[in-house]
């Protein structure tokens, strides 16, 4: 099963993208100092990162496996799968991963300890 970032999201990425690339271009035409460009634009790089990260991201789920361009994990490893308004946040033994958030991550992990009835 192959899930994917929810399509609002990706359409807030590109919207922040479109609205925020006049303000850079501004920015950039002043005579600002090289440590105000330098954050500027790492600022603006790190915004084309969360846009392009929210088109090719795609969770890969198996029978035994949970993979992503960054991470191949073990089912099994899983503690907790919490989806959040703007996160998925995946708990292992190990780490805590963060991703965008991601479609129908409650249906394929039902079971998760923040979704069961105490």
């Amino acid at each position: 099963m192959v899930l994917r970032v929810k399509n609002w999201y990706k359409v807030l990425m590109l919207l922040v993208i479109i609205l925020s690339t006049p303000v850079v271009l501004y920015l950039f035409s002043l005579q600002l100092s090289n440590l105000m460009l330098f954050a500027l634009l790492t600022a603006y790089a790190g915004l084309v990162f969360f846009l392009i990260e929210s088109f090719i991201l795609k969770l890969e789920v198996s029978k035994d496996k949970l993979s992503t361009i960054y991470f191949s994990i073990a089912l099994s490893d899983i503690i907790d799968v919490e989806a959040g308004f703007f996160e998925t946040r995946i708990r292992t033994r190990w780490k805590v991963y963060r991703l965008p958030p991601i479609e129908d991550v409650k249906v394929v992990f039902p079971n998760s300890s923040r979704n069961m009835v105490k």
